[in-house]
């Protein structure tokens, strides 16, 4: 009879290209990883890997049993999903996917969750890169999105809403009449070109950019430090007492939040106590 867990093994292994990067990842020890290797290398009767100075690589007969392997994995992660969605229990690990600080923190809702069910371990990625929850690489993401993908279900929290901010500092330094032409610009690189470029175009005669940040964090601290004025979420920037709103209030963008789980994870019990739980705290404007 075949063991499973040898091909377990043998994916990590592949994956990480080390015997200590795939010992760190199924959290056993380095000589256990080796011996599962050895063994069914044995057992196949075939060299799976090349032993390299920088690390191990696939054989020919290696990567044609990664690539094989794969979708069985992703078959067995979804089989257990389902599994888990029909008969889970509350107590456990919840993967959550959430915007970038700077857009949303929705921390001081996962303390208060955490102290109502403290017998659920939250996991959460900052970022805006799409976790892709088909493949289950998160249970549950905190999407910005005009509507949500397919296979997905949840409900929209609500729109966060743009506007453009300075701080006091920063507006004391201005000439005492000064107009929206006099200000510094402060961008976010990810959204400038499909969004605050047009923006400036229509409103700004010649606007000076003196940023391209890589992060909203790093938007949020140029312009809490001085640097300029930047577009930034109010339901962060109000939160800043340095820091004041432009142009009367005015919205320069609107964006719908998505709490979005895969079908297959919908009647999980962590998952459920999760999604309500936000749905039902969460304020926005």
């Amino acid at each position: 009879m075949r063991d499973w867990e040898n091909l377990r093994y043998f994916l990590a292994v592949a994956r990480n290209g080390t015997v200590s990067g795939a010992a760190k990842e199924l959290n056993v020890s380095h000589s256990t990883v080796l011996r599962r290797i050895e063994q069914f290398e044995h057992i196949l009767n075939s060299k799976l890997f090349k032993k390299l100075q920088r690390g191990y690589e696939l054989t020919a007969a290696g990567e044609q049993l990664y690539a094989d392997s794969q979708t069985i994995e992703q078959e067995v992660d979804k089989v257990m999903a389902r599994a888990e969605g029909k008969y889970d229990v509350t107590q456990g690990k919840l993967r959550i996917s959430q915007p970038e600080l700077g857009i949303i923190s929705i921390y001081p809702l996962y303390a208060e969750f955490q102290r109502k069910h403290p017998e659920i371990t939250l996991e959460v990625y900052s970022t805006m890169e799409a976790h892709n929850i088909n493949q289950q690489e998160v249970d549950i993401v905190l999407r910005i999105a005009e509507s949500p993908p397919d296979l997905l279900v949840g409900r929209c929290l609500g729109s966060i809403k743009g506007r453009l901010y300075a701080s006091k500092k920063y507006l004391e330094s201005l000439p005492e009449n000064h107009t929206i032409n006099d200000y510094d610009w402060i961008v976010w690189r990810m959204t400038y070109e499909s969004s605050n470029k047009a923006w400036l175009e229509k409103h700004v005669t010649n606007p000076r950019i003196v940023l391209y940040a890589e992060s909203m964090p790093d938007v949020l601290t140029a312009v809490h430090s001085g640097m300029g004025v930047g577009f930034l979420s109010s339901h962060e920037a109000r939160k800043r007492s340095s820091l004041v709103e432009l142009l009367d209030g005015k919205v320069t963008g609107k964006y719908k939040l998505w709490i979005l789980t895969h079908r297959d994870l919908r009647n999980s019990e962590r998952v459920k106590t999760f999604m309500r739980f936000i749905s039902d705290n969460l304020e926005l404007e």
